[in-house]
């Protein structure tokens, strides 16, 4: 029985952030590349100005207070604008600008609040574009919008992300290689072994063609899809009562990289 909760260490982790994917609506947005992350920082900053440009000039004049804060409109519209500003110089493939992109998130949340209460004010379908636009920032960053308090910000880059699929590539050709020395005293293992390297040998493929569309700037959800759904099969066969120690260790060595392909895509 011990063996079954250590060697479900993985799976556990990643059911985390399929409830985290489930909670930011019925439909899980695609993972955005870091071009399309790019394009969409642009397109915000337009989406920014449209809302504001369609605001009554007395609004933009005025100073809105509530729960204990005061906001001047024009010099938060600038800020909120300066932000998406900053965010778009700073993100990089090298830097996820995870810092820049909460700013902007959190900025917004106010705006967003106060034109839902007031549906009927000038702007509000501009803000409705835009608030569509910081939804697909937030879920870029396995999020959100409006932001929850206990909200982690993250983004996995192209870059890890590759680094991550061709980690697993690697780590599932080694356990595949190994498994068969570390259970051949136990016979009643033969057919479990025999269904985990079937598997490790699909997280094998797989990992290697997520790579692959990853570096090419393509899409590559539902090989993330296949990849997690051998992770849990492996995950239950090394649960099986008897199975040595030393596969459980080596299963859970590859947990940081198939994390990372998890949260990547919200799964």
């Amino acid at each position: 029985m011990m063996k079954m909760t250590i060697s479900r260490g993985i799976f556990l982790v990643v059911s985390i952030f399929c409830l985290s994917a489930v909670s930011m609506g019925d439909e899980v947005m695609a993972r955005l590349s870091d071009k399309d992350v790019v394009a969409l920082t642009k397109n915000l900053g337009q989406q920014e100005k449209k809302f504001d440009r369609a605001l009554d000039s007395k609004f933009k004049r005025s100073v809105l207070r509530g729960s204990g804060i005061e906001i001047d409109v024009q010099t938060y519209l600038a800020d909120l604008a300066e932000a998406i500003q900053i965010h778009g110089k700073r993100f990089t493939g090298d830097y996820a600008a995870s810092t820049e992109a909460t700013e902007v998130l959190r900025r917004a949340d106010f705006m967003n609040s106060y034109v839902h209460k007031n549906p009927s004010m000038k702007g509000a379908n501009e803000w409705d574009v835009f608030g569509s636009g910081l939804q697909q920032l937030a879920a870029a960053y396995s999020t959100s919008f409006p932001l929850p308090e206990d909200a982690v910000i993250r983004r996995i880059g192209d870059g890890e992300l590759e680094d991550a699929a061709t980690a697993i590539n690697k780590f599932a050709k080694g356990m595949e290689k190994s498994i068969g020395g570390q259970t051949k005293k136990n016979k009643a293992l033969a057919e479990p072994v025999k269904s985990i390297k079937a598997d490790l040998k699909t997280m094998g493929d797989i990992s290697k063609t997520l790579a692959s569309r990853v570096r090419s700037g393509k899409p590559a959800s539902a090989e993330a899809r296949q990849l997690l759904e051998a992770v849990e099969r492996v995950d239950a066969l090394v649960g099986t009562e008897g199975m040595p120690d030393e596969v459980v260790a080596s299963w859970e060595a590859g947990a940081s990289s198939i994390q990372k392909v998890a949260q990547a895509y919200s799964l």
